[in-house]
């Protein structure tokens, strides 16, 4: 409803409305499920458990990091091709 040009569309927009009868109880087909964990106890890790695995996770001497602090906290996924 916020994404979509113009943004911020109604509940009862069409557009909307033939979003949500699509994709409930569905994938939006561009997503992978890796695992359906919750309470993660992280290996070597002094923290209470994660909730879930949706961000990366980092632990210092003082604790667990807030991946939401972008302040803070920050990290780069990068990837390349590797030969076969």
């Amino acid at each position: 409803m916020l994404e979509e040009p113009p943004g911020n569309r109604l509940l009862s927009d069409e557009m909307v409305a033939n979003a949500r009868k699509r994709l409930f109880g569905s994938w939006e087909m561009n997503w992978m499920a890796y695992n359906f964990s919750h309470d993660v106890v992280l290996p070597g890790s002094s923290g209470p458990p994660i909730g879930f695995l949706m961000y990366p996770q980092a632990e210092t001497a003082e604790g667990q990091l807030d991946s939401l602090d972008p302040d803070n906290f920050r990290y780069e996924i990068t990837s390349k091709e590797i030969g076969v």
